[in-house]
Formats: structure tokens, C-alpha cells, sequence
């Protein structure tokens, strides 16, 4: 008898931890919200633009996207929780344009960094960039579709305010 009320409490529980379970539905979990981009509609990101140089001393154009407000003082450079977007092209030439991303520099295209807080900023893999227009005050309207080797695609429309820079390529 104790070996039959002992089977009888433990089967429940046996049969319970063999049961395949069913992943998180997305959006749930300790992770939802982290990483908006992953779910519906593009994320919208707001940053700043300016001139900066190729590797071969051409023109390029650096955009620094971020969500959210970005203060004035948000520093030039990493570490920063950013998307870098670093057209190898003047801008007037691009405008309307869809643009190749590539992981490696290439004249008339772009490279996508993802740079986060702490660690190392990491080049997407692909994607395209669309720079869509510029506005009276002179700020940057685009789109951009971009996957890097770890975690899903990213995309987002973007307005990036122009900042003046003294970059001079050589």
C-alpha cells in the first residue's frame, strides 16, 4: 500500500517534467521591451550627423542614432548605446538612394555599427540604408534594415540633427 500511495503521488510530478513546454510568446518574459526593434513596426531613433572621412581620405558622412531624447552634450564617441551609420559617400549624391551595408568599408556604401555601453562596437553583416531627405533645418530623414552575426535583424527610421564638424580628410 505505501509503494501504490507512493506511485500515485509521485506520477503527477514525473509525468509533469516530460511534458515538452511551449516557449515564451514574444513580448513576455524578463526580456520584453529591451529590444524594440524585434517586434512590429520599425523603431523610430533620433541622433545627430556629420562630416567625417573615409578610410581612403574620401568623404563620409557619420550618423549617431540612438532612441530616445539625445542630449547636446551625448558624446562623439563610444561608449555610447548606439546604431552608427557611416556613409562612404557625400550626401548629396545618396539622397533617394538605396545603399548597401556591408561589414567592411566601400566607396558609395555603408557600414552599420552597433555599439553598445560597454565592449566593442560590431559591424552588421548586411542590410540597406535609405536616406529618404533632409530637412529646412538642415537634419537627416532615412531608414535602415541591418543584421549583425548575433541576435535578430535590426531596423529603424531615423532623424538625425547636423552637427558641424572640423574634420578635414586629407
Amino acid at each position: 500500500m505505501p509503494r501504490t500511495l507512493l506511485f500515485l503521488l509521485l506520477a503527477p510530478i514525473a509525468l509533469a517534467a516530460q511534458a515538452p513546454q511551449a516557449p515564451p510568446a514574444q513580448g513576455t518574459g524578463p526580456l520584453a521591451g529591451l529590444f524594440p526593434e524585434q517586434q512590429g513596426p520599425p523603431a523610430n531613433y533620433r541622433g545627430y550627423g556629420r562630416n567625417d572621412c573615409g578610410p581612403t581620405d574620401g568623404p563620409a558622412v557619420r550618423l549617431t542614432v540612438l532612441q530616445g531624447l539625445v542630449p547636446e552634450g551625448v558624446p562623439r564617441t563610444p561608449p555610447r548605446p548606439s546604431i552608427e551609420l557611416i556613409i562612404y559617400a557625400p550626401l548629396d549624391k545618396v539622397v533617394g538612394q538605396e545603399l548597401t551595408i556591408a561589414p567592411k568599408p566601400v566607396a558609395g556604401g555603408v557600414v552599420a555599427m552597433s555599439c553598445p555601453v560597454v565592449g566593442v562596437c560590431a559591424p552588421a553583416d548586411a542590410g540597406v540604408l535609405t536616406i529618404s531627405g533632409r530637412g529646412e533645418n538642415g537634419s537627416i530623414n532615412g531608414e535602415f534594415r541591418a543584421k549583425w552575426a548575433i541576435g535578430a535583424p535590426r531596423s529603424g527610421r531615423f532623424t538625425a540633427d547636423w552637427r558641424e564638424s572640423v574634420n578635414t580628410c586629407a
